[in-house]
């Protein structure tokens, strides 16, 4: 093998080096829901329907790991804007498996939460923001004392 060619051959693992890293440090914004059966906690989990229905726009994910846990997927903290989860319910009539999923904005804040399923919504609502509340909530203004 000349050197010109190795130097090439170099050149292009190296690049396919660089494009390989891209994709692990660029954020994972794919939106499909995953197969169930690729769960971290394959058994998903059954939550706790007051924090659930806390969840809200505009929430960082410390928060949101507080509330709802760590998502059930392959999914990291950093460099990830969705999350996904397998929740379980339990109904007069049956126990109803459910995908719910969490999106977040390029701050890593709440942007939108969504159901796989429509009957799943009974349990907390679904939100999207809109482009001005995609933003973090105003803190409250203190008011003086006198």
């Amino acid at each position: 093998m000349n050197k010109k060619s190795f130097s090439a051959t170099q050149l292009l693992a190296a690049l396919s080096c660089l494009l390989g890293l891209a994709a692990c440090v660029g954020p994972t914004t794919d939106t499909s829901f995953p197969k169930p059966d690729l769960a971290t906690t394959p058994d998903g989990t059954f939550p706790n329907l007051e924090n659930l229905r806390m969840v809200d726009l505009g929430m960082t994910k410390n928060q949101l790991y507080e509330l709802v846990g760590p998502p059930h997927f392959h999914e990291s903290v950093f460099h990830v804007r969705v999350w996904n989860y397998l929740f379980h319910f339990r109904t007069a009539e049956k126990t109803i498996t459910c995908e719910y999923q969490i999106q977040f904005d390029k701050d890593s804040r709440v942007s939108q939460t969504r159901w796989k399923d429509q009957e799943c919504e009974q349990f907390a609502p679904a939100k999207v923001a809109s482009n001005e509340s995609a933003a973090a909530p105003e803190p409250a203004q203190a008011t003086p004392v006198q």
